[in-house]
């Protein structure tokens, strides 16, 4: 089975890349959480920023906790495109473990080239979206 979706994704990022992007991005929505695997090795694989920024937002799409590792590695990405649909990840996601890890994020020095700045204004604009979130939905910050 996770050689078909090996597969499958390879053919989707394939359709990607030939200007099919929007039903190769929706298709690999609907293959669910499973595809994460495949999405952390291309994030990690690719020189394109935007398309590693496509990589996390679809990551995010997918609504599943198992999303937090990729988002993780996105946070240590140089470029500020990656690391803020990272950050939008996080929020979205709203957990308990997605709140420690912009907590860490908030405590360590920014990636690439970004002003300490920057860095500290969006983490902290992350983590006060998360935890009005995680509240909402009943968790305790």
């Amino acid at each position: 089975m996770m050689r078909e979706i090996v597969a499958l994704v390879e053919h989707y990022l394939r359709e990607w890349d030939s200007s099919g992007w929007a039903r190769a991005y929706y298709s690999l929505v609907e293959l669910g959480p499973q595809v994460l695997p495949e999405l952390e090795k291309q994030l990690a694989a690719s020189r394109d920023s935007t398309f590693r920024a496509a990589l996390v937002e679809l990551a995010r799409q997918l609504h599943s906790e198992d999303a937090l590792p990729l988002f993780e590695a996105a946070l240590r990405d140089p470029s500020p495109e990656v690391w803020r649909a990272a950050l939008d990840g996080l929020v979205a996601s709203a957990s308990a473990a997605s709140l420690l890890l912009l907590e860490e994020a908030a405590e360590r020095e920014p990636p690439g080239r970004t002003a300490v700045s920057e860095w500290q204004a969006w983490v902290r604009e992350a983590l006060h979206q998360a935890r009005a979130k995680f509240e909402t939905r009943g968790g305790a910050a």
